[in-house]
């Protein structure tokens, strides 16, 4: 997985991944959200895009709790966006669509 890192200038933080969210990569999302919130600039909103995301399983989906976990520790606002059809579907089944996302709407199918 690729880790890109987007700094709006303003308090925000996008972290661009692609390629799979699962147990051999998810440290690499972990790692990234712990180096955010470890530094002096810390941001005031992490956001997760994850448009380039090919698959996400239940570690992936972990990771991205415990993402929103430290964020909200720091006093920051999180939101994952663009997440693929499937993995929009597993996050509603699962019952953390509105969590992650914000998203309460019914999934396409």
């Amino acid at each position: 997985m690729n880790v890109s890192r987007h700094d709006d200038g303003a308090g925000a933080v996008r972290l661009a991944l692609a390629g799979e969210l699962e147990l051999s990569t998810v440290d690499q999302l972990r790692e990234h959200v712990t180096r955010e919130f470890g530094t002096v600039q810390r941001p005031q909103q992490l956001v997760i895009d994850m448009a380039a995301v090919t698959f996400c399983d239940s570690t992936g989906l972990a990771a991205l709790i415990d993402a929103r976990a430290t964020a909200a520790d720091h006093h920051a606002d999180f939101s994952v966006i663009n997440p693929s059809r499937m993995t929009r579907t597993i996050m509603q089944v699962t019952g953390l669509l509105e969590l992650l996302t914000g998203a309460d709407e019914p999934c396409p199918l």
